[in-house]
C-alpha cells in the first residue's frame, strides 16, 4: 500500500496510483476529507507507517521539515516531493532512514504531458516505477530539489517580479502609460502582468516559503538571496482577501514596512 501525506490539490492529484493508495484523516480539515475521496483513510499516521510500505509527502514547503520528523522511525521509503531548497532536502534525509528526493514541475497533473516528477535517490527508480501509466511523467534527475528550485525561480520570480513593476507603476502614477508602452513594445506583458496578479492572490500565501527556499539554493551557490527574498516579500504582502482585484492587492504592495531608503 501507498499513503500519501498532505492530499493537498497536487497531493490528491497525484494519488490516482494503481493499486491501494491511503492517507490519513486524523486532525485533518473537511476540504483535505473531500480532496481524499477514493483513498483509503487509515486514519491516523500510526497505522499510515505500519502498513504503507512507500510514502509521499507532499505539504506546503514550510511543512516539509515537521512532516518528515513525524516519520523519524519509519522504516519503509519516504519520498519528499516539496518544494525545498537542496539543504533542506539533506536535513530531511538526515532524519528518515530510507529517502527519495523528488520536485514536481507543472500543474497538478489531471491530464498526459503537463507535470513531471524528477526524482533522485538510491530507490528513485521505486518511487518513479509507482507512477507507470499514469499521468505524472516521473523521471530521474541527478538532484531533484535543485532543480525544482532554479526552474522555480523564473516561473515564481518573474510573476512576483511583473507584479511589483506594476505596484510601482501604480504607486508613481505611469501604471497606464506602462500599460501601454508595453503594448507597443512587449505585448505580451500586459496580459502576463494580469495573469500574475490571478496567480499571485490565489497561490502567493504558498508560494513566499518556497521563494525563501529558492533564495537560500542561490546563496549556497555564492549568488545573491535577494531575488528569492524580495519575490517572498511580495508574495507575503498580498491580501488574502482581495478576491481577484488586481488594484487592491497592487495597493497593498506599496503599503510602506519601514522608513524608506536614503
Amino acid at each position: 500500500m501507498i499513503g500519501i501525506v498532505h492530499p493537498g490539490d497536487m497531493g490528491a492529484a497525484i494519488a490516482h496510483l494503481p493499486g491501494d493508495v491511503a492517507w490519513a484523516s486524523e486532525g485533518r480539515s473537511e476540504d483535505t476529507r473531500r480532496r481524499a475521496e477514493g483513498l483509503t483513510d487509515l486514519g491516523s499516521l500510526a497505522r499510515l507507517k505500519s502498513e504503507c510500505s512507500v510514502v509521499l509527502s507532499v505539504c506546503p514547503p514550510h511543512a516539509a521539515v515537521a512532516t518528515a520528523e513525524a516519520f523519524q522511525d519509519y522504516d519503509g521509503l519516504y519520498a519528499d516531493l516539496n518544494a525545498i531548497s537542496p539543504e533542506t532536502a539533506a536535513r530531511i534525509a538526515g532524519l528518515v532512514p530510507r529517502f527519495v528526493d523528488g520536485g514536481i514541475v507543472g500543474p497538478p497533473p489531471h491530464r498526459p504531458g503537463t507535470t513531471r516528477l524528477y526524482l533522485s535517490g538510491a530507490e528513485a527508480d521505486t518511487v518513479a516505477a509507482l507512477f507507470e501509466g499514469t499521468h505524472l511523467d516521473a523521471r530521474p534527475a541527478p538532484d531533484a530539489s535543485a532543480l525544482k528550485m532554479v526552474y522555480a525561480a523564473w516561473t515564481k520570480g518573474t510573476t512576483a517580479m511583473l507584479l511589483a513593476v506594476r505596484a510601482a507603476a501604480r504607486s508613481l502614477g505611469v501604471e497606464d502609460a506602462l500599460v501601454e508602452e508595453w503594448q507597443l513594445s512587449q505585448p505580451e506583458l500586459p496580459a502576463r502582468s494580469e495573469q500574475a496578479g490571478r496567480l499571485g492572490l490565489e497561490r502567493g500565501w504558498r508560494w513566499a516559503f518556497e521563494l525563501d527556499e529558492i533564495g537560500r539554493t542561490f546563496a549556497a551557490t555564492g549568488l545573491p538571496d535577494g531575488f528569492g527574498a524580495a519575490a517572498a516579500e511580495v508574495y507575503r504582502r498580498l491580501p488574502r482577501d482581495a478576491g481577484d482585484d488586481l488594484a487592491a492587492a497592487l495597493a497593498q504592495l506599496t503599503r510602506r514596512v519601514g522608513p524608506p531608503r536614503q
